[in-house]
């Protein structure tokens, strides 16, 4: 490292002793660098604390009711963080899992694998996950759609040349080209496997059912109780905090803390506290889904589809065995049966429906009182872009590092009731210019939908789109006030994949380089994809060989390293 002559000439200056104090310091080897004056050495402990022992207020005994994806990860979570809670999981054995493939997003991969430990050899033998690059969009005018990646922040190939190249976006990044071929970045090189996962960041498909029985077995484990029973009445005291809790065959439950769980029902946040719900339907207009499976004959496509549908869209997640579908649709435009029947006209094979209801939006509050509701209990808006376990875990983080370790002390409760609800409010604004803008269909669905949902929430920022894009170009202060003002959720590299894979107008800013370096790097790309392995075989190196998950858990450049999950959590 290059000494500073400024730091130098100081240090020559001082007394021997200051000196040498300064030098200790700053100090690197024989330089003296100025890198320790902008960035700080004192080291912090965790603010998490253990209660103090007599503490008649302390929380020490945690009831998640509820399992699911929502219960079971709480609960781990609340004991790999909290070891010293008691937590015991209420579940009804009457409410059935809904058995649908779960996609996820990046946050998942370090979430399980660092916040809660989880082996990743022991997820891929028990729950064998299929990987996500990103969503695959039949949406907008083009016939081919869009691919919406993971790494769109990245440009790495270029968003403008794929746009002057080609008329789309499709080129704009190496996984984006990846999806268009069905490729993953991972390479036989000589009968050794050289991935690139560690660099472009991905998340898994997962298949629910056997996702929710791992989490079980892995609670058990880990020491969280389990209780089978349902809730059939909610006691509060005068503070209008849950008390008690009886159960239908007579149990009497109480804990310190509550976390709801209870899926749609919201028993607790919703039904007990009454806590005032918030509804998005003016934005997203879909209630309801028909669920099924298909056989893909083992062709794993390394991302999401969600086609347009009459009146909805489609979601396909590939998982070992099978695509698992399911179209989200509005039961004001289409019935039941007539959902059913469309789904299994687009995709022969699949097995018999099974239905979901829901309604989208949030209730005002997350955590009322002695109660955090967590995952559908709380809020909810429609599975497209995978915002679902995303909100969960986003949730439990929320929960686990910022609750106190006594109801005498003071409670964040506002601060994260706040964060919680703009985060909703932003998917929301975020979903509804995925259906305000996509002309795939003349059904009287979407003529609805595109004259009359609702995008107040965004109109700013989709002014500044229309003045100049795409919006990750633009210059800083632009960026700057958009990223401040405007509920970009995922970004501005996501707003622009919507609205410029739909092919929203707006003026195109003017390149700032010959194409010609643009097709040096999208034939350079090319060369990756044309060499990179379809994902049923990488998967089986990532199946066996545990190399490959130390290389992206631990390795010093790896996007899903500790060091980087830990600035996040």
């Amino acid at each position: 490292m290059m000494t500073s002559p400024s730091l130098e000439a100081l240090a020559a200056g001082l007394p021997s002793e200051e000196a040498a104090a300064v030098r200790a310091w700053l100090g690197h080897g024989d330089a003296l660098t100025p890198r320790p004056l902008a960035v700080g050495a004192e080291h912090l402990a965790t603010g998490i604390s253990r209660p103090r022992p007599g503490d008649d207020a302390a929380v020490r005994r945690v009831g998640v009711i509820g399992g699911g994806t929502a219960g079971y990860l709480t609960a781990l979570a609340l004991k790999a963080k909290r070891p010293w809670l008691e937590v015991t999981l209420v579940e009804s054995p009457v409410v059935p899992i809904i058995g649908v493939g779960e996609s996820t997003t990046p946050l998942m991969v370090t979430f399980l694998h660092h916040y809660l430990g989880v082996d990743p050899m022991d997820l891929y033998r028990e729950v064998r996950p299929t990987w996500k690059l990103g969503i695959k969009f039949d949406w907008g005018p083009d016939p081919d759609g869009f691919a919406a990646p993971f790494d769109w922040d990245t440009n790495s190939v270029g968003i403008r040349g794929s746009l002057a190249a080609q008329g789309d976006i499709n080129a704009a990044t190496v996984q984006s080209l990846m999806m268009t071929a069905g490729r993953t970045p991972v390479f036989d090189v000589g009968g050794r496997i050289v991935s690139l996962m560690n660099h472009l960041a991905f998340s898994y498909h997962l298949d629910n059912g056997r996702f929710v029985a791992f989490l079980t077995k892995l609670a058990a484990e880990r020491g969280v109780r389990h209780l089978a029973a349902q809730v059939a009445d909610v006691e509060l005291d005068e503070r209008g905090w849950v008390s008690r809790l009886r159960t239908g065959d007579g149990q009497d439950l109480d804990f310190d803390l509550y976390v709801d769980c209870s899926g749609f029902r919201s028993l607790l946040l919703g039904k007990a506290l009454e806590t005032p719900f918030h509804s998005y339907g003016s934005s997203l207009y879909t209630d309801s889904a028909v669920t099924g499976n298909v056989e893909h004959g083992g062709r794993l496509k390394p991302y999401t589809t969600a086609r347009t549908m009459n009146a909805g869209w489609c979601w396909a997640i590939p998982t070992r065995e099978s695509d698992h579908l399911g179209y989200v649709y509005a039961s004001s435009a289409l019935s039941d049966d007539d959902a059913a029947n469309e789904l299994a006209k687009r995709f022969p094979g699949v097995t018999e429906p099974k239905f979901v209801r829901f309604r989208s939006g949030r209730h005002a509050e997350a955590w009322r009182g002695n109660v955090m509701g967590i995952g559908n209990s709380y809020a909810f808006v429609e599975p497209l872009e995978s915002s679902g376990l995303l909100m969960i875990t986003w949730g439990i983080i929320a929960l686990v590092n910022l609750m106190p370790s006594s109801w005498s002390e003071p409670c964040p409760r506002d601060l994260v009731n706040q964060a919680l609800a703009d985060r909703w409010d932003a998917i929301r604004w975020f979903l509804a210019i995925h259906y305000k803008f996509n002309t795939r269909l003349d059904t009287p669905f979407w003529k609805e939908v595109r004259a009359g949902a609702d995008v107040t929430g965004m109109q700013p920022l989709l002014d500044l789109y229309a003045s100049g894009a795409p919006l990750r170009l633009r210059d800083p202060l632009a960026r700057g006030f958009a990223d401040a003002t405007s509920p970009t959720f995922y970004g501005l590299a996501g707003v622009d994949t919507i609205l410029l894979g739909q092919k929203v107008p707006a003026r195109l800013l003017p390149p700032a380089e010959p194409m010609a370096r643009w097709h040096a790097r999208k034939a350079a790309a090319d060369v990756l994809v044309k060499h990179a392995l379809p994902q049923h075989l990488a998967l089986r190196a990532y199946d066996s060989e545990p190399r490959l998950h130390e290389e992206l858990l631990r390795q010093h450049d790896s996007w899903a390293r500790a060091s980087v999950a830990g600035a996040v959590f």
